[in-house]
């Protein structure tokens, strides 16, 4: 047997609907955090990234000038130095380039999710709407049943039946609103979850 609705049943739903608009705030603050975090790492990862590429330079200034050394015999240059050195600047390149595939994937991301956190604000404060108007919906319509119970003049009836429809297309169009924000919502974040498996992939080797 089904339970019977009323409408104090709607009522604890939009209280509990404005309850999940603040915790999607809350969220959407803390997701904000990390974003800044991300986007600092990433920074630090491209200046990194920067002292490897003048280490390399570095590198191949000394590598040129040992085989320019190595062609004399009292140059106390191996060859083995020469190939040590040779392996060190290609592994710094392959580094080098990994890095900056993996700090472009990490950019991308932070920026995706700054729009995302903009939509889940956006979604938020359209749920609050709607919370708003259903609380004021149904307080509404409460008004008109009690105003129907007590038999009320019917001109009377008339315009509180012509307000409680105005308060029905009032939620109407936030709902509506709602429903889009949803859907731009789970959008982007079906485009977020590509974006991780970017990030994931762009993953490589380094030291």
């Amino acid at each position: 047997m089904c339970p019977i609705i009323t409408h104090e049943d709607e009522i604890e739903l939009a209280s509990t609907e404005k309850d999940l608009v603040n915790h999607i705030k809350k969220l959407a603050k803390a997701q904000s955090n990390l974003i800044g975090a991300q986007n600092k790492y990433a920074e630090a990862l491209r200046k990194a990234n920067l002292e490897r590429e003048m280490l390399n330079r570095t590198f191949r200034d000394v590598l040129k000038q040992m085989q320019t050394l190595m062609r004399e015999k009292r140059s106390n240059i191996k060859e083995e130095e020469v190939n040590l050195f040779q392996d060190i600047i290609y592994k710094n390149d392959e580094y080098i380039e990994a890095n900056n595939k993996y700090i472009d994937a990490i950019k991308n991301l932070t920026v995706k999710k700054d729009y995302f956190i903009k939509k889940k604000e956006e979604l938020a404060n359209s749920l609050d709407e709607v919370a708003g108007k259903r609380g004021a919906l149904i307080k509404k319509a409460l008004n008109v049943e009690k105003a129907k119970n007590k038999l009320i003049e019917g001109e009377k009836l008339k315009i509180l039946d012509s307000e409680l429809n105005d308060y029905q297309r009032e939620f109407d169009r936030a709902r509506d609103v709602l429903l889009k924000k949803i859907h731009q919502f789970i959008e982007v974040r079906d485009e977020i979850d590509e974006l991780w498996i970017h990030l994931k992939n762009s993953i490589s080797k380094s030291s």
